[in-house]
């Protein structure tokens, strides 16, 4: 069979979806697009630009230009949320940058004939001093906090940013109106040293969002690719906003439409900024969201039963409820997942690591002391037991003084007496203490559990103080019962009758010993395992043990604690011991 003629048709789809086809033939091509029929005669004419180019190509083209490479699985969910604020609080930024920079050069002297470059030149000076200086002493300060604490650095730096401005714009009015240079220079180099200040917390915090957004749960991001977009999106930002600038700035005679419009940019400025950083769900622990998430932890395993104990003359936990001590559905209610956590998360809050507060009704459950000294917080020599338990243990954890009371021997003046274990009091907030053995045996995980086995413990001991003053009861809250003092209860679980969870005991047992319990108590070692589960960023390494030693393995893997940034002890224990002599009898 001879063939005289062959004409290919080819059907394929451009990048926006379009259907292209495609007829080939000995001496020319002819495209079609769109589902035509292949028996047309003779190709359609050809179409304006504005038609060919639809809104679908459009948007294609802008995601590709704008957005990183493989969105969206290349980025985590909230990227896209947070740059529709950053964007919008740029475009504002910049507009009220363009009001400070024409206060700006009317304070070096532009437009006045008594003005002089050398003057000029020597306050450029004097402001770039302090630009440095203030660059070298915060990086110092704060260089290490910026990466754990990005969202409250990233909404901080754009406050200092907008303070900037503020004194920008207000300086020549404090040489013009009040006739005092002096205080003029003063507001130029305070702004030079804010704006040198929000460089640095702005660089670090937004460092740590971007590898935030560049590691999705799923797949695999570019940190190069999306700083180079997030770029181009604020030179494009930026570039609209001078173009809209120049024609407002001209229009702004006066000084008071000059700061009312101002202060109305910086308002949206701040605005917007907060609700970009409150969208934000940063996957790695720092010492606000560990807290937060071993809250929601306890709170699934709060017990919700507490039966009368029959037979004694001690008064029972006062309670009514009678559901179980352990619901699935409860546990499945409070899961720590980092949206949940990061909404709960207060971005500025002070007195890190010494006071715990309840996450969603900001009610301050107890405090605690970190590296204190064990013989300023004993008033009075301990009970045998309660020393010999702390012989192996990596951190001491007693309470404060002012929360102890002794029923055989308030005052204290009876040194032949025993020793007794104390009471709690039931009318002051617990204060708790978190002794530090020697630092080569407290490594930071060990400071960490004790940090968190403190505030749990507070918590429960808030809500049993709670219960007792709404029932009136007379029950007393035995030190020795909480703590689990004693290496026959270390293992026991904690009983429904003590009214806290146990995560507590678990939590002070693994304090004592310096190894995981069990995987199904619920310790570290659980804790871990679900927030893998949720989708928080930790290592998950298995523990391996030494054949040549008799010690419990210890897993490598991060429990939380490489976001943290814990203070380093005042005072380590470098020995621990006791001795008694028996009376006699007469």
């Amino acid at each position: 069979m001879k063939i005289r003629s062959v004409t290919n048709d080819i059907s394929e789809k451009n990048s926006s979806g379009k259907s292209v086809t495609t007829i080939v033939r000995r001496h020319k091509k002819t495209t079609r697009t769109g589902p035509q029929s292949r028996f047309q005669s003779a190709p359609p004419p050809k179409a304006p630009f504005w038609q060919i180019v639809d809104q679908d190509t459009i948007i294609a083209f802008l995601k590709r230009v704008f957005l990183p490479n493989g969105y969206p699985e290349s980025v985590t969910p909230d990227y896209l949320r947070y740059q529709v604020f950053n964007a919008l609080q740029a475009f504002c930024n910049s507009l009220a940058g363009l009001l400070a920079s024409r206060a700006l050069l009317e304070g070096y002297g532009i437009g006045d004939p008594s003005a002089s470059a050398t003057n000029a030149l020597l306050l450029n000076i004097v402001l770039d001093v302090c630009s440095r200086l203030t660059t070298i002493v915060s990086a110092h300060h704060l260089g290490s906090s910026l990466v754990p604490e990005a969202k409250k650095y990233r909404l901080l730096a754009d406050i200092l940013n907008d303070a900037a401005l503020v004194l920008d714009t207000v300086s020549p009015v404090l040489n013009s109106y009040f006739g005092w240079p002096q205080l003029r220079i003063v507001a130029l180099c305070l702004s030079a040293s804010c704006r040198a200040l929000c460089g640095i917390v702005a660089g670090g915090s937004k460092a740590a969002i971007s590898l935030h957004f560049a590691s999705p749960i799923k797949g695999k991001g570019d940190i190069g690719d999306l700083n180079a977009k997030d770029a181009s999106k604020e030179t494009v930002l930026a570039l609209i906003g001078m173009l809209v600038g120049s024609l407002l700035v001209p229009r702004l005679t006066t000084v008071l439409s000059t700061y009312f419009t101002l202060f109305v940019l910086i308002g949206l400025h701040i605005g917007l900024n907060y609700m970009g950083v409150k969208v934000l769900a940063l996957r790695r622990m720092n010492h606000r969201r560990l807290w937060i998430s071993w809250f929601l932890y306890d709170e699934a395993y709060r017990p919700t039963t507490y039966p009368t104990t029959p037979s004694t003359n001690a008064p029972a936990p006062p309670s009514t409820k009678s559901s179980s001590s352990y619901n699935k559905d409860k546990v499945e209610q409070h899961f720590f997942t980092p949206e949940m956590v990061n909404t709960l998360e207060p971005l500025f809050a002070g007195r890190n690591f010494t006071e715990y507060r309840d996450p969603i009704t900001h009610r301050v459950l107890g405090h605690v002391t970190l590296g204190s000294s064990l013989s300023k917080i004993l008033d009075r020599p301990l009970h045998p037991e309660v020393i010999a338990s702390w012989q192996h243990a990596e951190c001491i954890i007693w309470f404060d003084k002012k929360c102890l009371v002794y029923e055989d021997d308030p005052s204290g003046e009876d040194q032949d007496s025993e020793p007794t274990l104390p009471y709690l009091r039931p009318d002051v907030l617990p204060h708790l203490h978190v002794v530090y053995k020697d630092v080569d045996r407290c490594s930071k995980r060990a400071r960490v559990r004790a940090w968190i086995a403190a505030g749990l413990l507070c918590k429960s001991i808030t809500h049993l103080q709670d219960r007792i003053r709404r029932t009136k009861s007379d029950y007393k809250i035995e030190t020795e019962k909480l703590l689990r003092i004693g290496s026959d209860r270390l293992n026991e679980k904690a009983d429904d009758e003590w009214a806290i969870s146990p995560v507590v005991p678990s939590l002070l047992s693994e304090t004592y010993r310096g190894s995981y319990v069990a995987d199904y108590e619920p310790g570290w070692r659980n804790f871990r395992k679900r927030a893998l589960e949720l989708g928080w960023a930790l290592s998950d390494e298995v523990a391996t043990k030494d054949p040549y030693s008799s010690r419990e393995p210890v897993a490598d893997a991060d429990d939380g604690e490489d976001g943290l940034l814990m203070p380093e002890p005042k005072y380590v224990l470098s020995g621990l011991g006791y001795s008694y002599a028996t009376k006699k009898d007469v």
